[in-house]
């Protein structure tokens, strides 16, 4: 008599994420050269349309580096826009040269020399100064 051996070893296949698919300018102009280069020459694409296929490669090409630009620009520090809440508050800071506790309205935001300044009546705060802030409930 001959031994059966245990078949009960499934191993279950693991899930996959699918992937996410993207038609980039690469892909775009893969598709467009494969299209040209398998039509048929009896009757070639028109004009009109391979010049609309081209601009929608270029339309895809300029929304690629705006989103590009957009998201360098968002992620970089210099973006004054992420100091703009402190505007209409009141700010309390401590002054360098005298050491004294002083307080005022911000009014402008300026970037110079790689860092954000407070305008606070005719003084520009750095913003690193800055110790407190009441927030404007109007």
């Amino acid at each position: 008599m001959t031994a059966i051996q245990s078949i009960n070893s499934y191993t279950p296949a693991t899930s996959r994420t699918p992937q996410k698919q993207e038609l980039g300018k690469e892909a775009f102009l893969k598709i467009l050269v494969t299209q040209l280069q398998n039509q048929d020459p009896t009757e070639p694409q028109k004009d009109g349309e391979f010049i609309g296929q081209m601009a929608q490669l270029s339309v895809l090409e300029q929304l690629s580096n705006l989103n590009n630009s957009l998201t360098a620009y968002l992620e970089s520090g210099n973006n004054i826009s992420q100091y703009s809440y402190v505007l209409g508050n009141k700010v309390t800071w401590t002054d360098p040269e005298t050491n004294a506790q002083e307080s005022g309205i911000v009014t402008g935001i300026n970037y110079k020399n790689n860092q954000v300044y407070y305008k606070i009546g005719d003084q520009e705060i750095l913003s690193s100064s800055i110790t407190s802030m009441e927030i404007n409930k109007q």
